[in-house]
């Protein structure tokens, strides 16, 4: 089954990476220590790699972007494949 967002058979997100989405949701820019305290996970040294891995697959499928200075943002095509039914 192909997912329209992504345009792949059998590609979709996982419930850490859209939840990544929902909260970019409300159009605000985010960085890795907003991303840390929406998930409640510790701030320490692994943070920034966390929040790296966990935008990877949106930002290749062009749902989100990033930004300079380390911020996250969603893109249209991202609030799109949230109003999507599942």
């Amino acid at each position: 089954m192909m997912h329209p967002a992504t345009s792949r058979p059998g590609e979709s997100l996982g419930a850490d990476e859209l939840r990544f989405l929902q909260v970019l949701s409300d159009g605000r820019k985010r960085t890795y220590v907003h991303l840390t305290k929406e998930f409640g996970i510790p701030m320490t040294h692994h943070a920034p790699i966390w929040a790296n891995e966990l935008a990877r697959r949106p930002l290749q499928l062009g749902l989100t972007r990033r930004r300079f200075g380390g911020y996250y943002e969603i893109t249209p095509k991202g609030i799109a494949y949230l109003r999507e039914p599942r």
